[in-house]
């Protein structure tokens, strides 16, 4: 595979992420602090993989902002940032040892949501030496601004014939209009060439129960290959010419399951820019997947290539299949 040949546009908000071992943010009184951000974690999850990719994003002006700036330039991933003025998204998490951790994030009014359209600029909106831009729904919602500049680079890579991912990744309390949430999401859906999203998030907005409803009415939108995420269980994805596959089983132990769905979509992403089969997309992605929970921190928690390898080569290929539908 050439994935590493392949180039990479990802654009979000990065946050700075404060993590607790007590069982719930009520109780924390010690924090970790850590960069994150769901489309920062795929930059940085395709970048340890080989693949070259550049987060494009704007930061504020505080101490925080600061903090990731210097943080970021240590992760391999090409920033094309600007600086205005502005606070930094926040996020807070406590737990997560038995079960999924307690999360808090604060990113209204951040600098990023006001002024993301500083990026709407010639060098971005050319997608030069571009050849994938991924999307994901926490960017849709966050503000009217940021969904006008996520718009632009969707017309932009239909302009340059660019693949385009999309994770609805949903955030719903970025969203007080339900409906309004679906038909953003929806819309954008439609335009990708990969969606993934999870099962609940496929309930939502598509009202399908079972995962291959969901795909179909993706495919049906326009989709030509949608995956959908079925949380320990792996994930199943289609294609609009008639190929589905399963993701294999990983055996890991969790410890922490925020940035798992960012993992999958590096892993599914870096072996779709490569080529590889159908099978291996599900695979890689779901290795990924499961190595991100294994350890605390969305960034710090991301496998290098050789760690994926090593899980790919070393489980048995149970239950496996690739078909015709």
């Amino acid at each position: 595979m050439n994935a590493d040949k392949q180039s990479v546009l990802t654009f979000g908000e990065a946050l700075v992420g404060y993590a607790s071992v007590e069982d719930n943010l009520r109780l924390a009184m010690h924090f970790t602090r850590f960069p994150g951000g769901a489309d920062l974690n795929v930059a940085v999850g395709l970048t340890r993989l080989g693949v070259r990719t550049i987060w494009a994003s704007v930061l504020g002006d505080d101490a925080h902002a600061d903090y990731l700036a210097d943080a970021i330039g240590g992760l391999g991933v090409t920033p094309l940032v600007r600086r205005v003025s502005g606070p930094t998204a926040l996020m807070f998490k406590a737990g997560g040892a038995d079960g999924d951790p307690e999360v808090l994030q604060v990113r209204h009014h951040t600098a990023f949501a006001q002024h993301a359209d500083a990026l709407l600029t010639g060098d971005v909106l050319a997608l030069e030496g571009i050849d994938h831009v991924h999307l994901t729904g926490i960017t849709l919602g966050i503000s009217p601004v940021v969904r006008a500049v996520a718009h632009a680079l969707l017309e932009a890579a239909a302009a340059g014939r660019v693949s385009v991912s999309f994770d609805p990744n949903l955030r719903l309390n970025l969203w007080p209009d339900r409906d309004e949430m679906r038909a953003i999401v929806n819309t954008v859906a439609a335009h990708a060439s990969v969606v993934m999203p999870g099962l609940g998030e496929g309930r939502l907005l598509t009202d399908h129960d079972d995962a291959e409803a969901i795909a179909k009415k993706y495919l049906d939108a326009g989709a030509r290959e949608v995956v959908v995420k079925l949380g320990a269980e792996g994930a199943r994805a289609w294609t609009a010419d008639g190929r589905t596959a399963r993701s294999r089983p990983f055996t890991v132990i969790p410890i922490d399951t925020v940035g798992a769905g960012d993992g999958f979509a590096a892993g599914y992403l870096a072996a779709f820019l490569g080529s590889g089969s159908l099978q291996e997309r599900v695979d890689q992605g779901a290795a990924v997947g499961a190595l991100a929970t294994t350890r605390r921190g969305d960034l710090a928690a991301l496998p290098e290539r050789e760690e994926v390898d090593a899980l790919l080569n070393s489980s048995a290929p149970q239950d496996q299949f690739v078909q015709r539908l």
